[in-house]
């Protein structure tokens, strides 16, 4: 492989240059800009130095992690709001680690493309792929402001994502991007030179035209291929199939605007709980009106807004002597308060709540009992009664809880999260009506692929495969900044890998109605104080993803992980070779 002209400008030679480029280019194609068109830009300049025959500058790989770093310095920003005296430290760490991504990315194409005579469009996309899966799961996962988002308005695109997951979709992105870089190589003597040596009147040698065509068509396929699957797919989805025993279910999805904060305020609690009475009221008010005298199906809090505890505990669970209440009184708080709300709303309701559980252990009575907590999602029927349970299984690290402290307790006196949850074991469906059933997930757990994605096959398993899936999250910690658009650019990519349309209840916003073709029917925007009424027919839908899960993307990481050793391997025999010369 040729290196990039000695002609072009210093700045197109320089690691650092091209590498912070590409940052740029990405971090402009997500909110807050969201121009898409530049996330099938933002990989050329980091694969036109992959495909060098030596990286520019003393420390290239340096200079790129440097590069990354100010792409996830850019792209997360908004993780210092919720308390910037301590999450400042949780941006910098995480920032820190995200960027070592792009100098990984870079080394390994460079050993593909150099030891092996295999072209860029197929090492590049298949590395990158790779790498978003081990992001995916190393330190509990983190794949917010991947390249894939950047496509999330274009619907038809992203429809590949139930097959191969939004993985698929950054695949695309990438070989294009190689395509476009190998153009960029091929086509140096005249595209890149400075403007004096240029000779745009004389056409390129008929070789070069051929080899521009031959580097351009593997991105027309790919192209081609994904965007006549997705309208396809979207045909076949939309074609309604009348079901005249399962109306669509009427739901209300209520948003408030109450600011999140680390302290507890009980005179705040009571007036974040009137806020969503209010509105809730206002919400079923308006649907007799609009409706007919058709009742609502279902109204749905966000994350933590019912802020009466539920709590149960063990039998023999001893509470703490200065306790306000015996357990039999603790335990009848929260079903007392939320069967009251049931009977002034006259509609069941799916709320986001605390839960508590005492664990009383029998075998030592001088240990102290356990309070588990869990971040949690209750149904609750006409009835007034308890019908669904739902614990978050997946949790945020730094929000929910901090690495290590079960062994080292100060960590939590040294920050405002004053204790960990423990996470949920296993998914939950909950049924609204004869055959309709509703599966709750809560915050973050929509942003990873995997999550939501084994969640829905072991319902699938069980024969309880949802209808619906609803996201509870309080997305208030980040005001408005463009944390609220990226999640809900990972609720679009989880209701196409499902094909289940799915609900997003937020308070401070983004709340919406997403189809199961990723289109967002209907939102509310950011912290603006509402509700959503929305309609949910009763469908299904088959998805290739969820039964198969992430081999497509396993394989690339397969493909990472036998490159670095190969490239261990030959240094390991260089530095053998050096020293036995130097004997």
């Amino acid at each position: 492989m040729s290196d990039v002209s000695s002609n072009t400008p210093m700045w197109w030679r320089n690691t650092l240059g091209l590498a912070v480029l590409g940052s740029l280019l990405a971090w402009a194609s997500l909110p807050p800009l969201a121009w898409g068109w530049l996330g099938w830009l933002a990989p050329v300049p980091w694969l036109v130095l992959a495909q060098s025959s030596e990286l520019p500058g003393r420390r290239p790989y340096l200079a790129l992690y440097i590069g990354g770093l100010i792409y996830w310095l850019l792209a997360i920003y908004w993780l210092i709001l919720p308390y910037p005296a301590f999450t400042w430290m949780g941006w910098l760490a995480l920032s820190a680690y995200l960027a070592i991504y792009l100098p990984v990315f870079i080394a390994l194409v460079r050993v593909a493309i150099f030891r092996y005579p295999l072209p860029l469009w197929f090492v590049a996309p298949v590395v990158w792929t790779g790498l978003e899966l081990a992001r995916a799961h190393l330190l509990t996962g983190f794949l917010m402001a991947s390249l894939a988002h950047s496509q999330v308005k274009w619907t038809t695109l992203i429809q590949l994502s139930d097959l191969l997951g939004e993985y698929g979709v950054g695949f695309v992105l990438v070989l294009v991007a190689s395509c476009a870089a190998e153009v960029l190589r091929i086509a140096t003597g005249g595209l890149l030179l400075p403007a004096h040596t240029r000779q745009p009147a004389i056409p390129p040698p008929p070789c070069t035209a051929r080899r521009i065509v031959f580097a351009i068509a593997p991105a027309l396929v790919a192209l081609a291929a994904t965007l006549a699957y997705g309208h396809w797919r979207i045909l076949q989805l939309n074609t309604p199939v009348p079901n005249p025993t399962e109306p669509p279910r009427r739901i209300a999805l209520i948003q408030g605007n109450s600011q999140a904060e680390w302290k507890q305020d009980p005179q705040r609690e009571r007036q974040i709980m009137d806020e969503y009475l209010r509105l809730s009221l206002q919400a079923v008010e308006q649907t007799t009106k609009d409706v007919g005298g058709r009742a609502l199906d279902l109204v749905v809090w966000p994350e933590t807004m019912f802020r009466v505890p539920l709590f149960s505990f063990d039998t023999g669970y001893q509470v703490p002597a200065n306790a306000e209440a015996t357990p039999e009184e603790f335990v009848a708080f929260a079903p007392r308060e939320l069967a009251g709300l049931v009977a002034r709303l006259g509609v069941q309701v799916l709320v986001g709540i605390d839960r508590a559980h005492g664990v009383a252990d029998l075998s030592d009575n001088r240990a102290p009992a356990i309070l588990r907590q869990y971040n949690s999602a209750v149904l609750v029927g006409r009835d007034g009664r308890i019908v669904g349970t739902y614990d978050k299984m997946h949790r945020v690290m730094f929000g929910e809880y901090i690495p290590f402290a079960d062994w080292v307790p100060l960590l939590y006196r040294i920050t405002p999260l004053t204790g960990g949850i423990v996470a949920g074991e296993s998914p939950a469906s909950m049924r609204l009506g004869d055959r309709f059933l509703l599966s709750p997930n809560i915050c973050y757990e929509t942003a990873i692929p995997h999550v939501i994605r084994r969640q829905v096959a072991t319902l699938e398993r069980r024969g309880e495969r949802p209808n619906l899936l609803v996201n509870l999250t309080n997305d208030s910690w980040y005001r408005r900044s463009s944390e609220l658009e990226m999640h809900i650019a990972c609720d679009v990519f989880r209701a196409i890998e499902t094909r289940v349309p799915l609900l997003v209840a937020a308070n401070g916003g983004i709340s919406a109605h997403i189809d199961r073709t990723g289109r967002v029917l209907r939102k509310l925007e950011k912290q603006q104080a509402g509700y959503l009424l929305v309609e949910v027919p009763s469908q299904d839908a088959t998805s290739l993803y969820v039964r198969w899960g992430d081999w497509f993307a396993a394989i690339c990481l397969a493909y990472c992980v036998v490159l670095a050793l190969i490239e261990w391997r030959a240094r390991h025999t260089m530095k053998r070779r050096s020293a036995a010369s130097n004997e």
